[in-house]
């Protein structure tokens, strides 16, 4: 039951990571009037550097949250499996 509640757990936290990056993302788009500008190009390059960094690092995190849940549950099923060889 432990696995399941961290995994729950996992899955709420990366809920709530996307959330926050979402939010943080959408927050910008009020600051961008100065798309009227000449500098619209420029604007628009920030904007989209930004976003991906945004994304880039939310899966790279991702990945890292993946990786950390499949090697405690390796740990978890290691360690039952070796108790069960000394019962």
């Amino acid at each position: 039951m432990d696995l399941f509640n961290n995994f729950e757990q996992y899955l709420r936290q990366l809920s709530e990571m996307q959330r926050g990056l979402f939010n943080s993302w959408t927050s910008m788009m009020p600051n961008m009037e100065s798309f009227t500008t000449p500098n619209f190009r420029n604007n628009f390059e920030n904007t989209l550097k930004f976003q991906e960094s945004l994304v880039t690092s939310s899966l790279e995190l991702q990945a890292l949250l993946a990786r950390m849940s499949i090697e405690t549950q390796k740990q978890f099923w290691e360690g039952y499996f070796n108790m069960l060889r000394k019962v």
